[in-house]
């Protein structure tokens, strides 16, 4: 009868939010900076580094429950198949999300300014660069033109949030809903939500805009003239940085080469991987710009990281691509690296759906740049093509990716694919804030302590550069020492890894 009266809130359109039961929470201070001292948490030795590892064991035995009671049974085992795993660090209460709000309150940390600008002027100047890029049989259609202001005014003014309709395959308004439900249902709208749904779900809006002009706007991707010209910026680079690292490579598999080599030289590729992250185009609006700063590491795990790539033996090494243009042929050259240099059974990228964040790697995209790398390395595109051809290379396109879900809310699907892994190389900004859910841990927080109480394969490496207002182990000194060179960006500048 109480089904009958209020409905499954998930199938009806709000939602259940799923909660892990766990150790008795205790709480978690905010970062240090944040109107608290660390926490618990915070010790003071620094386990994460731009390659931030850590090596986990299969974690199982999850029990989850609705925290409201309403939800049906098929709904209850659809949540509970999604959640393949515990959330990180169970013992401790979960830390707020980034908000754009936030950046509003009397003594914000200029991080959160950073989240409150992101939503009300980078957003929607992106919106702006699609419109000025729109071929012309777009650019004529009034509708789009206006939904696209409407979205805009929405992101300056807070709207609430609303579904999405189902225009078009890309959209995936059913999955999308289901989790935008729980915002919708607590009246959060694009500034008390979560940074990271808002920014997510303005992609879809977009989408979801496109396709209502029909098949072939519904199959277009905004941001192909942004990647277009992210590519050709990256063709000095590609002359002078990566083909004379590609003759490294090449020396170390030499039959005369030693360990040191090759070892050497697969470090090289997985440093230049790293720093081609700082190449974002959703930072700088769609407006490709060059970057001369080198950055620093923060901290720095490369040892680990190379033993699992040594140690990959017989087993396919994950890599979750994030950006176009030279991020991802700099990902390639680690890619063929990793091929050539260990006995990996194979390589597996990972990439998104649909277009999103302008310059994030979709599965369409992958013949263009393999074209793009055939004009101008004809040897890498070589190699790659036959890799393909013979199943070392793979390329997976997943929906989770282009989701506001959490690495903690795998899909099973995804899930067993990490746990085949010898290790999943995680790419970027983006993917490193949906590993922490984009929440305010403490930036001491030990990154193997974190990432071991939930992940559920035995490597990961993270190469992120930092663009957005989280981190983990991060010791106080690193910080007070980032703070001095950079006092009101030192999280979000992109120098540091």
């Amino acid at each position: 009868i109480a089904m009958l009266g209020f409905g499954c809130v998930r199938c009806v359109g709000s939602a259940s939010r799923l909660a892990v039961d766990g150790p008795r929470p205790v709480a978690l201070p905010r970062p240090a900076g944040r109107g608290g001292p660390a926490g618990p948490l915070s010790g003071g030795r620094c386990t994460q580094s731009a390659v931030a590892l850590a090596a986990t064991a299969a974690i199982g035995g999850l029990r989850a429950k609705s925290s409201r009671p309403r939800t049906c049974a098929h709904c209850r085992g659809e949540l509970l198949a999604m959640a393949v795993a515990q959330r990180p660090l169970p013992e401790v209460a979960l830390p707020e999300p980034l908000r754009a709000a936030d950046g509003k309150l009397d003594g914000a940390a200029p991080e959160d300014v950073f989240t409150w600008d992101t939503v009300t002027k980078r957003m929607p100047k992106i919106m702006d660069s699609v419109l000025e890029s729109l071929p012309g049989d777009l650019a004529g259609e009034a509708s789009l033109l206006e939904g696209v202001r409407r979205l805009q005014a929405e992101m300056r003014d807070g709207a609430q949030l609303r579904l999405l309709e189902p225009t078009g395959p890309w959209v995936n308004a059913e999955s999308w809903n289901s989790h935008l439900a729980e915002f919708i249902e607590r009246g959060e709208g694009w500034h008390a939500a979560p940074w990271w749904v808002v920014e997510n779900y303005m992609y879809k809006r977009l989408l979801e805009e496109l396709a209502r002009c029909g098949s072939r706007a519904a199959a277009y991707d905004p941001f192909e003239p942004a990647k277009q010209q992210a590519l050709e910026a990256a063709v000095e680079p590609m002359r002078n940085s990566l083909a004379p690292l590609l003759e490294v490579v090449k020396a170390a598999e030499a039959p005369a080469a030693d360990h040191a080599e090759r070892r050497a030289a697969l470090e090289a590729t997985l440093i230049r991987s790293l720093w081609g992250n700082q190449a974002d185009l959703s930072l700088s609006a769609g407006k490709v710009e060059s970057s001369s700063d080198a950055g620093n590491m923060l901290s720095d795990q490369r040892a680990l990281a190379l033993d699992l790539l040594e140690g990959a033996a017989g087993r396919p090494v994950v890599v979750v691509l994030d950006n176009h243009g030279l991020e991802v042929l700099c990902d390639l050259v680690l890619v063929d690296a990793v091929l050539r240099l260990t006995d990996a059974s194979k390589v597996v990228l990972h990439v998104k759906d649909a277009p999103v964040f302008v310059s994030d790697v979709t599965e369409g995209d992958v013949p263009g740049i393999l074209s793009w790398l055939a004009e101008h390395d004809q040897g890498l595109a070589d190699r790659l093509q036959k890799s393909l051809s013979d199943g070392r290379l793979e390329v997976l396109a997943d929906s989770y990716y282009t989701s506001a879900r959490t690495f903690w809310e795998l899909p099973e699907n995804l899930a067993s694919l990490y746990k085949e892994a010898a290790v999943v190389i995680l790419k970027g900004d983006a993917n490193y804030r949906r590993l922490l859910g984009d929440l305010h841990w403490p930036y001491e927080t030990d990154f193997a302590a974190y990432s071991g109480s939930f992940w559920p394969g035995d490597g990961l490496v993270s190469l992120r550069t930092m663009k957005s207002g989280v981190a983990l182990g991060v010791s106080q000194a690193e910080q007070l020492e980032a703070k001095r060179a950079h006092p009101s960006d030192w999280l979000t500048c992109g120098v540091y890894g």
